[in-house]
């Protein structure tokens, strides 16, 4: 993974737990670090970002605006657990079926779902193709006629044939 994906992910872990520790158990500072394996030192040059502070009061505002409810819980860990799903998405040892899902819902949080259109709905429209038969010595003609549908369109077309006025029709399938 990309070293400033993995940074800016460990920005994020430890403001989650600032935010936590400052919406609720209000622990020594120390204590906090210690538990997300930063030392003092660190953790001053790391307070003094402007990121890491962004991160911090989005997480604190979340956490106070909700309550700790259960959906400001879930979107707080759906963030953090996104690192751990992609490095399943791109183990080769975790099942297919469960890296499939894994991408399917990445691409359902980032609405890249194709959209479906009304255009491809109503499909391509049809294609007649008739042969007439030709009594003079001309070759056989063949009239291609092809139409698009729209969807609210009578489903039953319209059809007019252009042939000669001498033509004679066979049997019953004769039209005045």
């Amino acid at each position: 993974m990309n070293s400033a994906i993995q940074a800016d992910q460990l920005l994020r872990e430890l403001a989650l737990a600032i935010a936590r520790n400052q919406v609720g158990a209000q622990r020594p500072i120390h204590e906090v670090i210690a538990g997300e394996c930063v030392t003092q030192a660190e953790y001053d040059l790391i307070s003094k970002n402007p990121q890491f502070q962004r991160y911090v009061d989005t997480y604190c505002n979340d956490l106070r605006d909700s309550g700790f409810s259960f959906a400001a819980k879930a979107k707080i860990l759906a963030e953090d657990l996104l690192v751990t799903s992609y490095h399943m998405a791109r183990d080769p040892d975790v099942p297919a079926a469960v890296r499939a899902k894994i991408h399917e819902n990445f691409v359902e949080w980032a609405d890249l779902k194709p959209k479906k259109d009304q255009n491809v709905l109503a499909g391509t429209g049809f294609s007649i193709t008739i042969n007439i038969p030709s009594t003079l010595e001309k070759p056989a003609e063949t009239i291609i006629l092809e139409a698009k549908m729209p969807e609210t369109a009578q489903k039953t077309p319209i059809l007019s044939f252009s042939e000669d006025e001498e033509y004679e029709y066979a049997g019953e399938d004769y039209y005045e």
